[in-house]
């Protein structure tokens, strides 16, 4: 006893920080007051609730069976309906009536009523002009039919004759108890059952009357716990009561709820939607009654709640004294300088050992995996970039969902400059990325930077407007990097706001597609998401390409120099993007080389200026190297032309303004009144080529051009260069490029 009160007085120091005895009592304790709380709760919930749920039951329950009832009452008009088509009932519908025919219907309708889903015990067909009523078994004139085979207390011969007056298509009328006389005065048997009166107004003097099995259809589709069931027409009328009685007791429904409770008992009621019947369960109100307290569960109760708490003292102590050593031994471990001490007791020993290299164990594991799951997830972007279908399904589960993200994407442009002094690009991309890298982390903990191409990073940010400002972060990278302008320039193409782990790739096109609207000159650029804007491809009209290649086969140099200037002169004014400039300038050199091919001239000096092309990143070089070298290439044009061969420079004009035609070597032979033969050798003789190789050089160099263009089909491209078949153009233009028209066009898209 004494233990017990040194435990529970705790000085006031101690209730500062409360030992483990102290919380795992309150923890004890805690579980207990749950736990009790949720019992009570459950009482008074389930004392609260029951009635509604037995209520909530019992109105499904009178939901299927008015459902059942309305849905078989519906079948059976349906299919009486259909049997009332039948060519034999309209035919024996006349004043004499046919026997003979009759038999035949009688066959009929037994096979008919052998279909038990319509719960249908027999079906009388009654004709007004022959008073004849004829069911599965026998015909008999009307009056004999509903006095002695099926006789009723509520409906006699009268009534039914009388029904012919009345215009309607279906009436369901109350049940009653059908006899059959074996005499006047001997009762052969008798039957429960529902009648359906069906006319089909085609034929308004037939009656069919249909006898429904009512206590099969009660026990096949009553659902409930009481056999109380009663079937009510609008006047309140009993049309089916399950024990025989009448319901004159039964309360009246206001319609608003779906039970009425009066006296001892709930009446549950659900009126069918196409009959019009009102369905009634009545429950007697012990069956929804609430639960009642007992005294025994009191007392049971309040016995858990005791041995509970004593089992919570107990345990809380138990556990005490072995966790208070532990903790004391711990103690020892962390004095001072914890891992140089080594405690005196084996056992703490190998534990202060044990931890020891755990410690050290998890740091190095932490730094592994912290390394690895950079690399995991440099690998799951690559794969959803790449469509690359792998087994490790974890590596989706890297790409964070659900959270706002952009992503940047950086375009490196090396100079000339770093290959003479560093010679290494990879190197200076592994430079630029890990400071992009760490600029971004700073800003951004979760974002990745990855590199892609040997002169592209992809940094992925996962930041919402509150964060930091990425305008502001991306100026100070572009800030940095504008001190190695001499070195290198780069692009920077920011996507819009995305969520879904899915769209990434499409932040990746969107980013990529970006890149063509980088304006013409060498300095670091930041390219944002601008609505509609596409980037613009270079052409020339009609007439001026004419003048070009007039001027570039004939070695004008005034002239093709003047259209330089001019050209990128309106192209600076427009502020003109790098992909329309390096269009031109591509253009052009294309142009040049083809009016050295056919001056007959070597190439090897419009390659060695396409190289230097490559390096121009400003109008200021651009002009300055075609100053330099279209004079050099004009004066060797100008050469040429003064030892002009005649044969060869007509079929190279012709085939200039014509390749787009059927051109063949006999056709090229008759306009120059040569013979074929000595055309094709003479041809291969001056310029090296079959005249055939120089048609379709001449028209895959021009189908280049239209591909480059992005809303030109390859079929159309392959039309205008003069292909009629698409399988030629792909043989030919993959024998002179290496490579497929779609396969350029993807390498240009992404140039």
């Amino acid at each position: 006893m004494n233990r017990i009160v040194s435990l529970l007085v705790v000085p006031y120091a101690r209730l500062k920080s409360p030992p483990l005895f102290f919380w795992l009592l309150l923890s004890y304790m805690t579980i207990v007051v749950l736990l009790v709380s949720f019992i009570l709760y459950s009482v008074f919930f389930y004392r609260g609730h029951v009635r509604e749920e037995v209520i909530t039951y019992n109105n499904l329950n009178l939901k299927d069976t008015s459902d059942n009832y309305e849905a078989k009452i519906k079948q059976i008009e349906n299919s009486v309906l259909s049997f009332s088509m039948n060519d034999r009932v309209a035919a024996l519908d006349t004043p004499v009536f046919n026997y003979a025919a009759g038999g035949k219907l009688i066959d009929e309708l037994q096979v008919f009523l052998t279909n038990q889903s319509l719960y249908l015990d027999n079906m009388i067909i009654y004709y007004q002009d022959s008073n004849v009523a004829i069911e599965k078994s026998r015909g008999a004139d009307a009056d004999v039919m509903f006095k002695r085979y099926y006789g009723s207390s509520d409906y006699s011969y009268d009534y039914w004759k009388s029904q012919f007056d009345s215009p309607y298509v279906i009436r369901i009328l109350p049940a009653s108890s059908f006899y059959e006389y074996d005499d006047p005065n001997k009762l052969a048997s008798s039957s429960q059952l529902i009648p359906i009166i069906i006319r089909n107004q085609t034929n308004p003097s037939i009656l069919f009357i249909a006898f429904a099995d009512a206590q099969k259809m009660y026990r096949d589709f009553h659902q409930s716990i009481t056999n109380d069931f009663y079937i009510l027409d609008s006047s309140r009328r009993s049309y089916f009561a399950s024990g025989g009685e009448k319901a004159e007791a039964i309360p009246a429904f206001d319609g608003q709820s779906s039970f009425v409770k009066q006296g001892d008992n709930y009446y549950f009621y659900k009126k069918g939607a196409s009959s019009g019947l009102t369905y009634v369960n009545i429950i007697p109100n012990d069956n929804i009654s609430q639960m009642k307290w007992n005294i025994t569960f009191v007392l049971l109760l309040a016995l858990a709640i005791l041995l509970s708490l004593l089992a919570s003292f107990l345990f809380s102590l138990r556990l005490r004294r072995p966790v208070k050593q532990l903790v004391k031994a711990i103690q020892l471990l962390t004095t001072g300088s914890p891992w140089r001490k080594q405690s005196a007791i084996k056992e703490f020993a190998i534990i202060q050992e044990k931890v020891r290299h755990l410690l050290d164990s998890n740091m190095d594991i932490n730094q592994d995996l912290e390394h690895r799951n950079s690399l995991l997830r440099h690998y799951a972007y690559i794969n959803q970039l790449k469509n690359i279908r792998s087994s490790a399904g974890y590596l989706k589960d890297l790409i964070k969902s659900n959270q706002p993200y952009r992503v940047v994407l950086f375009k490196l442009t090396f100079r000339p400059r770093l290959l003479e002094e560093i010679g290494d690009e990879e190197r200076a991309t592994n430079f630029i990325r890990d400071y992009i890298n760490n600029v971004l982390t700073e800003n951004y903990p979760e974002s990745l930077t990855l590199q892609l191409e040997s002169d592209q990073l992809l940094a992925v940010i996962y930041a919402d407007d509150a964060g930091p400002d990425l305008d502001e972060t991306l100026e100070g990278i572009k800030n940095v990097l504008e001190l190695d302008l001499a070195y290198c320039f780069s692009t920077m193409a920011i996507s819009g706001h995305y969520e879904h782990p899915d769209e990434f790739k499409l932040s990746f096109e969107q980013a990529k597609s970006m890149l063509h609207l980088r304006k013409f000159n060498g300095t670091n650029q930041i390219l944002r998401v601008i609505s509609g804007a596409k980037p613009a491809n270079y052409y020339l009209m009609p007439a001026q390409e004419e003048e070009l290649n007039a001027s570039l086969t004939n070695g004008n140099e005034p002239q093709i120099m003047q259209f330089v200037k001019r050209e990128l002169a309106a192209l600076r004014k427009k502020e003109a993007t790098d992909h329309e400039v390096k269009g031109f300038a591509n253009y052009l050199a294309d142009r040049a080389k083809r009016a050295l091919v056919v001056n007959q001239l070597d190439c090897e000096l419009i390659q060695t200026m396409q190289t230097e092309l490559q390096h121009c990143h400003a109008f200021e070089e651009l002009e300055r190297l075609f100053e330099e070298w279209l004079p050099r290439l004009m004066n060797l044009v100008r050469s040429k032309k003064e030892k002009k061969d005649h044969i060869t420079s007509f079929v190279f004009d012709y085939l200039e303004q014509h390749y787009a035609h059927d051109i063949t070597l006999d056709m090229m032979a008759d306009k120059l009144n040569i013979t074929r033969s000595y055309l094709s050798t003479y041809f291969k003789e001056k310029t090296g080529t079959y005249f055939v190789d120089y048609v379709n050089l001449i028209r895959v160099s021009r189908a280049k051009e239209l591909l480059s263009c992005s809303d030109v089909k390859i079929q159309d491209a392959a039309a205008r260069v003069g292909y009629q078949n698409i399988n030629s153009f792909n043989r030919m233009f993959k024998k002179f490029t290496g490579v497929t028209p779609s396969e350029f066009r993807k390498v240009e898209q992404r140039a």
